[in-house]
């Protein structure tokens, strides 16, 4: 016996080790085998690879042996690439740590075990409906072991963790795929968004204006900033009403200071165009009280089955609001885009075992952690933040407008975020201002930083009795420059 057959004997045993081991299921070694000989028979365009690629890319399919792992990463690299399949080019691209035999890249190569695509596409989802079957047994085994330890707080968090990542494609390494693979489904996503008649990227914020420099909410983190009392929250809410009911997605409101009936108010009266006050004292006339009646039902009816309003507390981090939104995507069917809304970011906590000095670096801490999160959900992030002492005056209205500038003590806003909106009030323009009987509060809404477009000034009037706001004439570049504070 020579050493090349002594070294793929060895192969094969410590292969089919593995695959006892792991527990296989009957007949998935053939299944395997199959999916692999399909894979190395097709052709770059044909539809079979998209349905390799589609579980193979988030890591949902795994094969029981080291080697058929490592055969269909070279496989799938080879077809991607327009690279007809033999077993050198295949060897060439297998990790030096994995054997492989002769006999086993032979049955793949020589078609015996190749399959029409329909059945080995059959056989793809069976292999990765046992692997979310065996993690989730997994799972309930820890959780079991954590609780019999009496560590029942760590087995639930646990529990909710594994059970979120089953249906999550977040993996910490992401193989990165060719544009040929990778824009495949750009122009699908490009055709039906022209079908559906909708004009913007994002979701629909319910301001015409604000729709227009963004392009809608779009995945990223934005900013809303001022100084107190500007109605920064207020807005918030209001957009978060709007785009649960215009989009209907899972919008999740995040408040660290207001509770949720504070919220509830705000929307109310600006459905009712009753005083909040009057409402949250209950001295509104019988025909006022009708009003808010009527608002009610609008606001359950309306926002209300997208809309949840989550009263956070030193124990709600990032990954607590991660949990929230992985479960709400879920729920909505898992391709649907979620908007947060974070009330507000410099009370916002860093877990315990994060050790970071002073306020700024635990805000870009979790700046960083919001826009990864961004990026997982595919989503838009609202933060509401405050200004640097500073920079009040300047906000409350004396003639110079705020800049970037006025987010430097706050962390790294200016560079992480991927939209800035700072609330300015022009105090001579709202001294001017009559309008029934309410007052109004003239608000320019300084677009501060847009990744992917302009810097423009919108304009808002706000009525504080109400909790409304309402937009009026139209954007303006910004005449100065933002980025580096002057005018």
């Amino acid at each position: 016996m020579n050493a090349k057959n002594t070294k793929d004997i060895l192969a094969d045993r410590l292969n089919a080790a593995q695959e006892q081991e792991a527990g296989a299921e009957p007949g998935r070694h053939q299944k395997e085998e199959a999916i692999l000989a399909t894979l190395a028979a097709v052709k770059p365009d044909d539809p079979f690879l998209y349905s390799f690629t589609e579980v193979w890319i988030p890591g949902d399919l795994s094969f029981s042996r080291t080697d058929f792992q490592a055969v269909a990463g070279a496989l799938w690299d080879l077809v991607a690439n327009a690279i007809a399949a033999d077993a050198n080019l295949i060897r060439d691209r297998l990790p030096k740590s994995v054997a492989v035999s002769d006999d086993v890249l032979k049955g793949i190569l020589d078609g015996s075990k190749k399959r029409d695509a329909s059945v080995a596409g059959e056989y793809i989802k069976q292999l990765v409906a046992w692997d979310k079957r065996r993690r989730a047994l997994e799972a309930g085994r820890e959780y079991q072991a954590l609780v019999e330890q009496g560590k029942v707080e760590a087995a639930t968090d646990g529990l909710i963790r594994n059970v979120l990542d089953l249906f999550s494609n977040k993996r910490l390494v992401k193989v990165q795929h060719p544009e040929k693979i990778a824009a495949s489904n750009l122009l699908t996503e490009l055709e039906r968004r022209q079908k559906s008649g909708k004009e913007l990227l994002g979701l629909d914020t319910g301001f015409d204006h604000l729709n227009t420099v963004f392009n809608g909410l779009t995945e990223g983190v934005f900013i809303l900033a001022g100084a107190p009392g500007l109605g920064k929250t207020t807005l918030a809410k209001q957009i978060a009403d709007k785009v649960a009911e215009k989009e209907q997605v899972p919008v999740l409101f995040f408040t660290y200071e207001q509770t949720a009936d504070d919220l509830r108010i705000k929307s109310l009266a600006r459905l009712s165009k009753v005083r909040a006050d009057a409402i949250m004292t209950g001295n509104a006339s019988k025909e006022d009280w009708q009003k808010v009646q009527e608002a009610d039902h609008q606001y359950r009816s309306g926002p209300g089955p997208y809309l949840t309003i989550i009263e956070a507390d030193a124990q709600t981090t990032v990954a607590t609001i991660r949990t929230a939104a992985l479960m709400a995507k879920h729920r909505a069917g898992g391709d649907k885009r979620v908007l947060l809304v974070l009330d507000y970011l410099q009370i916002t906590p860093t877990p315990p075992d994060v050790r970071l000095d002073g306020i700024k670096a635990a805000v870009d801490w979790n700046l960083s952690e919001l826009r990864r999160l961004s990026r997982e959900l595919r989503s838009p992030v609202l933060v509401i933040s405050s200004m640097n002492r500073a920079a009040y005056k300047t906000a409350a209205g004396t003639g110079t407008r705020p800049t970037l500038a006025a987010m430097k003590e706050s962390g790294g806003i200016e560079y992480t975020a991927d939209g800035v909106i700072c609330l300015w009030q022009d105090e001579a323009e709202t001294d001017r201002l009559t309008k029934n009987k309410w007052k109004t509060v003239r608000i320019e809404a300084l677009i501060l930083k847009n990744r992917n477009g302009a810097t423009k000034t919108i304009y808002l009037d706000f009525t504080p009795e109400l909790a409304d706001f309402v937009g009026y004439g139209q954007p303006k570049d910004l005449k100065y420059n933002a980025a580096l504070g002057t005018e």
